[in-house]
């Protein structure tokens, strides 16, 4: 391969990585109200930190909600449709609660030292309802600011969010991030739902490449 093809292979592969992957798997099966309540209770706090969804999904959110809703499957399909773009990872919890983490499609942008909400989709198989939690050897935290820590990174639990998983099927759960640097920067996400949960084989552990912009 020459160097010219290199170089367009190399900036595509950059590009998708910031820009994220394909859509996340469809969840079936899960039960409309609990998924509904929970939505409510994830709207109703993201109302609270401006921005944090596009006002044109919120209208549309607000209004799948609100619904009398006749056919479940048609309506989680819909939220799915809503809400899987905004996605920066999809977690999956097995029957015998591994957890595993795939890219999701939400771009990865962030402005330096602004708070950013994205969404984790979780699709919880084992029904398990302790709390989801991150981590990753980027990431900083209150006991540890050593350098190459340049992202902080809190899944949000702040009422009315609940503090655990609710045990759905489906859920969607808040993810706050806040780069400390500046530049394309990567980091590697590792989740877990409690000692144990993690896949073998690392699969719970999603690396993504940033672009962090500087603030003005």
């Amino acid at each position: 391969m020459g160097r010219t093809a290199t170089i367009l292979v190399f900036s595509l592969v950059m590009l998708s990585s910031a820009q994220g992957q394909s859509p996340l798997p469809k969840v079936e099966g899960a039960e409309w109200r609990p998924v509904r309540d929970q939505c409510r209770s994830l709207l109703q706090a993201l109302r609270e930190t401006d921005g944090a969804l596009p006002a044109e999904v919120e209208k549309k959110l607000a209004a799948l909600l609100a619904e009398d809703v006749k056919d479940g499957d048609r309506a989680l399909e819909r939220l799915q449709e809503l809400l899987d773009p905004l996605c920066l990872v999809g977690v999956s919890i097995n029957p015998e609660s591994r957890v595993k983490a795939a890219r999701g499609p939400a771009p990865a942008e962030l402005v330096r030292d602004r708070s950013i909400i994205v969404l984790v989709k979780v699709h919880n198989d084992a029904g398990i309802t302790h709390a989801l939690a991150v981590g990753g050897d980027e990431l900083r935290t209150a006991r540890n600011t050593d350098d190459g820590r340049w992202l902080e990174a809190v899944v949000l639990t702040e009422k009315p969010l609940l503090s655990r998983l609710s045990g759905n099927r489906l859920e969607y759960v808040a993810l706050r991030l806040i780069a400390r640097e500046a530049g394309k920067r990567e980091a590697t996400l590792k989740f877990d739902a409690g000692q144990g949960t993690q896949d073998l084989g690392f699969r719970a552990e999603v690396p993504i490449l940033f672009r962090v912009r500087p603030a003005r």
